[in-house]
């Protein structure tokens, strides 16, 4: 799992930069991930499955890399 900006803070202790390794349950989706790093959903602007776009309701496979994005401000 990669997290950026305000995602980062919702990252396991042992995080390594804005990178860790989390184990979820089978047949788990992605909102399921974010609602066990107690992150709020809201937070979660754009989101990537293995560099691909995907939404809380896609499926995770095991391996999966997923991106969490909260929005981003500035120009």
């Amino acid at each position: 799992m990669i997290c950026f900006g305000a995602m980062r803070t919702y990252l396991p202790a042992e995080a390594s930069g804005n990178r860790a390794q989390v184990e979820v349950a089978a047949e788990s989706r992605v909102g399921d991930l974010v609602d066990g790093l107690g992150a709020p959903r809201r937070l979660v602007f754009a989101l990537l499955i293995d560099g691909r776009q995907a939404t809380l309701e896609d499926a995770l496979h095991e391996g999966a890399e997923v991106t969490l994005m909260p929005p981003f401000a500035g120009g």
